[in-house]
Formats: structure tokens, sequence, C-alpha cells
């Protein structure tokens, strides 16, 4: 854990010394995969995908107009459910490009699709979807990226990205079948 908020408060500092960026532009960085985030230290483990996917989302955040209308308000960014898809292992000490784009938003949910590539090939993709809280309750959407400076509020994701997520309050309020 140690690691994460290091990560996190280095990119809130260096956030300061690099351009701003537009919220609906893609983002990407490169990152290399450490000894600790592989599984018997040979390839990246299941988790530290999300991980990383979390440093893209804060480093869009921090370096894009939302810093001020999330963070500086003690608003909250929550992730509220993600998928990974993986296709191949990203192995110990290797280059990989991390890529996100916000796929699209609706009143309560922004929507982001997270691309690990590595010399050309698709190694994962992670979608996920994510709301602003404060004090325990959903922030409507749209005042906020208004305040951002989003020029279309009705970028509306699309269809495939809104099916992944369909079934998700049904399956947290307990709504489907067990395994037998």
């Amino acid at each position: 854990m140690f690691y994460y908020w290091y990560r996190i408060i280095r990119i809130l500092i260096a956030k300061n010394f690099q351009k701003q960026i537009d919220i609906e532009a893609e983002l990407s960085r490169k990152f290399t995969v450490r000894l600790f985030d592989c599984d018997g230290l040979r390839v990246m483990t299941a988790f530290k995908y999300a991980a990383y996917m979390d440093f893209i989302r804060w480093e869009m955040i921090a370096r894009s107009k939302l810093y001020s209308e999330i963070v500086l308000k003690g608003l909250a960014p929550t992730l509220g459910s993600q998928k990974i898809i993986y296709r191949k292992p990203l192995k110990r000490w290797t280059q990989f490009t991390l890529k996100v784009n916000t796929a699209g938003w609706d009143e309560k949910w922004v929507y982001h699709i997270h691309t690990f590539e590595q010399k050309g090939e698709i190694k994962a993709v992670g979608i996920t979807r994510a709301l602003i809280w404060k004090k325990d309750k959903p922030q409507i959407l749209q005042q906020i990226l208004e305040n951002a400076g989003v020029k279309d509020i009705n970028k509306k994701p699309p269809d495939w990205v809104i099916n992944l997520f369909q079934s998700d309050t049904d399956i947290i309020a307990g709504n489907f079948e067990p395994i037998k």
C-alpha cells in the first residue's frame, strides 16, 4: 500500500510541472513491470492491473480541470465497478504502455477504457465506471463536467460499455442464482 500512496502523491506533485490535459483526450503513460508486481516473481499479478488503472485515472484528474472541481472541493472520485480482460501476460522487467480514454458518461457514472499495450500488441483491456461522492451522496456529474469545461455534456458511452455493467446492481443485491 505504501507504493500506491507514493505514486498518488507523486502524481499530485508532478501535476504542478506538467501541462493541463483535456479529460476527453487519451492519456498515455509508460510503466515497467517491477519485481513485486509479479505472481511467483514472473508475470504481473491480476491486482496490479487495477492499481495501474487507478494511477492513470488519478493522473487524468490531477492534470485536468477536474482537480479543482473534485479534489479541491472535497469530493471523492470512487470506482463503482471494473471489468478486466486479460489477453497475454506482462512479464517482469518489461515496459508497457497504459492508455486511458473517457468512453462517456451519464447522469451518475463516468466510463473509462484502459488499454495495456506492449510492442504494439494489446495485453489487457480494463473498463471502469466511477462516480463522484460527497458526504455519502453521489453528485450530479453534469454540473462537475460543465464546471471543468467539458463541451459535450451528453457524451453517451457505447452500448457495449453500458452492457458490461448492466447486471451489477442485481449482483450486489444478491439477486443471482447461486452455484450449486
